[in-house]
């Protein structure tokens, strides 16, 4: 069955695609025929002329009937297509030629980010500047742009716009606007911008357009999308995205004010600031800079103003502000802060002051460090004292004496620092009691050792130490008539292990009176990897851990002059360790000799420090007095280490 005729695009019947051509070929002079009368079958073994199959396409029909022509939808049909040997897609048998006439393209959309455009305007040269881009801007109106560089080169006229938006409002122009010789105005657009030569003429230009934008009252200089200045935009192309111009533009600004406090680089298509480490060298005093609404993607991108002493930013307006921390305002001011410590404001709000501790440019003197700070001197006294006979203890071979040191129902528990390698600490993480790596309540409760017994096991099953004294530091956060609050930090060399790794630790005790003494109430261990300062002072100081100080006591106690001693002493039952009015010999070589009596006579700090007092420091004399008091049975109990610390 023939196909029904259909109407096409236009309304009209298309009697070439489905009706037979009643038309008469074209024969040769020689060989005259009448097709439409005769009927008369012809075979032409000539190939068919590429895209014209108009004379083809009736004798395909004739010779092999209608139905090879139609495009039914039974599958058991023969079908024939026919191609020619153009494959374009503006064949007269591709669709597309059922889709009418090409459109010119209404919009812009280059690949990838295009910040600037060429207008061209075809045969420009015929009217005047004015009229073109009046008409352009009467067309587009409420929108405007400003032209950049406006030439008339040959038959066009030419200039450049610095947004795509621009550019497609421009683009919605061609055709559409009437000369008054009765013809169009077309637009061409392409991306683009125009080069520029650096000069003696662009450097005086330049010049006396900075001098309008300086703000001397504020020592202030405004280069706010600097390419667009009316002094320059009609000969030059600045645009400070280009280093080249940049750079220029520094320079001069250098040379003019180099004491520049406040610069506003906004809008300027600014994507590579790396340039802009030179503010740091050539403007020490800039304080305010404003680099928003440019392309700046990363954070990182900042390192290069880092050293800038900034005290007010502004950054919106980029990408990365835009994008990365669009709903994250708390990390946008910690991460811009890292960079610029001293920021008091960032994109116009207001940030608190931040704490500083480089003040000593600003006049103030940073008070002396001290490693044991206490505004108590008694308690101090007591600390001090309580402090040494226990790390004396827990350095010794065996800690069951520190029984007496904890309270009856004594709270401790440990904690290791999170940390890359913390593999290092696999004797101590099964109990780290780390807040945020335990969640679960019933395992807090587990690692929480309670009770004298319980704490003092778990301590001795710790690996054996030494504690480096001089790396001690103290401070006495809270005193009360029978409490106290000592925070003690230092480092410690693990002793029997494979590596004696050396540790961090920060202990803090809360110790109440017990009896005539005091006793540990609650205790938090946390350990962590010292720094490699800290670890190099304790490797290299001499003499730095509790027994070497005790045997560097016992080596230096015979450089004590002798002095002439009564020939009995007497030790009094209560000790009055007051180290007041002593001058000779100095309070190191008293607390060296002090511990070196202590690890020979089993006595503690209190009475080992009264027996050398009373000997006038007297090291030998000192071991005479304990000998023939202890055996005489004159000296008590509570003189002791296992009795002291409780």
């Amino acid at each position: 069955m023939p196909r029904k005729p259909m109407n096409n695009r236009f309304g009209k019947q298309n009697k070439h695609f489905f009706n037979h051509d009643d038309r008469t070929a074209r024969m040769d002079d020689d060989h005259p025929m009448d097709f439409g009368a005769a009927k008369v079958r012809v075979v032409s073994f000539k190939k068919a002329r590429l895209g014209r199959d108009r004379y083809v396409r009736p004798m395909i029909k004739e010779y092999l009937g209608d139905d090879a022509m139609s495009s039914g939808t039974n599958n058991n049909a023969r079908q024939v297509m026919f191609r020619t040997k153009n494959k374009m897609k503006g064949g007269r048998l591709s669709p597309m030629a059922q889709r009418g006439p090409k459109l010119h393209k209404s919009r812009v959309n280059f690949s990838g980010e295009a910040q600037w455009y060429k207008i061209t305007i075809l045969y420009g040269d015929k009217y005047e500047k004015d009229y073109i881009l009046n008409s352009l801007l009467s067309y587009i109106a409420p929108d405007t742009f400003i032209p950049i560089m406006y030439k008339v080169i040959g038959q066009e006229a030419i200039f450049y716009v610095d947004s795509q938006e621009t550019a497609n409002k421009l683009l919605e122009c061609n055709k559409k606007i009437t000369t008054p010789d009765n013809h169009k105005i077309q637009v061409r657009i392409r991306p683009g911008f125009p080069r520029c030569e650096i000069d003696d003429t662009l450097r005086g230009k330049l010049k006396a357009a900075m001098a309008k934008r300086y703000r001397q009252e504020n020592n202030a200089l405004d280069l706010s999308c600097f390419h667009h200045d009316p002094d320059l935009v009609q000969d030059y192309f600045c645009a400070l995205f280009r280093p080249v111009m940049l750079m220029l533009v520094l320079d001069i600004v250098a040379e003019a004010i180099p004491n520049l406090e406040a610069l506003n680089l906004d809008n300027n298509k600014l994507s590579m600031v790396d340039k802009l480490v030179f503010l740091e060298k050539k403007f020490k005093h800039l304080k305010i800079l404003y680099i928003g609404d440019n392309k700046i993607r990363e954070m990182h991108q900042l390192d290069v103003l880092k050293d800038l002493q900034l005290e007010e930013l502004r950054l919106a307006g980029n990408p990365v502000v835009q994008q990365k921390y669009k709903k994250r305002t708390d990390d946008y001011i910690s991460d811009v802060r890292k960079k610029f410590p001293k920021l008091l404001r960032l994109d116009g709000m207001e940030l608190p002051k931040p704490i500083l501790f480089d003040v000593a440019e600003e006049g103030i003197q940073v008070p002396p460090t001290q490693k044991v700070f206490a505004k108590n001197g008694e308690a101090l006294k007591v600390a001090e004292q309580f402090m040494l006979q226990y790390f004396t203890i827990f350095d010794s071979d065996s800690r069951q004496p520190l029984l007496d040191a904890y309270h009856e129902h004594a709270f401790f528990s440990l904690t290791v620092a999170p940390c890359p390698t913390i593999q290092k600490f696999n004797k101590y993480t099964p109990d780290n009691r780390n807040l945020f790596r335990s969640n679960d309540t019933s395992r807090r409760t587990k690692l929480l050792k309670q009770g004298r017994l319980p704490v003092v096991s778990f301590i001795s099953e710790l690996p054996k130490t030494q504690h480096y004294l001089n790396s001690f530091t103290m401070d006495i956060g809270a005193v009360t008539p029978s409490t106290i609050m000592i925070t003690v930090t230092g480092l410690f060399k693990e002793i029997g292990t494979k590596d004696q790794a050396i540790r961090y630790f920060d202990r803090t005790f809360v110790i109440v009176k017990y009896g005539s003494g005091y006793c540990i109430k609650n205790e938090q261990l946390h350990l962590a990897h010292p720094t490699p300062t800290q670890e190099r002072q304790a490797i290299n100081s001499p003499q730095n851990t509790i027994a070497e100080q005790a045997a560097a006591a016992q080596a230096s106690v015979q450089q004590v002059p002798q002095q002439q001693q009564p020939q009995q002493q007497q030790l009094q039952a209560q000790p009055q360790p007051s180290t007041s009015g002593t001058s000779e010999p100095n309070q190191q070589l008293q607390r060296q000799m002090t511990v070196a009596l202590m690890e020979q006579t089993k006595m503690n700090l209190e009475w080992s420090f009264k027996c050398l007092q009373e000997v006038q420091w007297n090291f030998d004399t000192a071991i005479r007095a304990f000998n023939e008091f202890f055996q005489a049975g004159r000296i008590p109990p509570e003189a002791f280490l296992n009795n002291s610390l409780c």
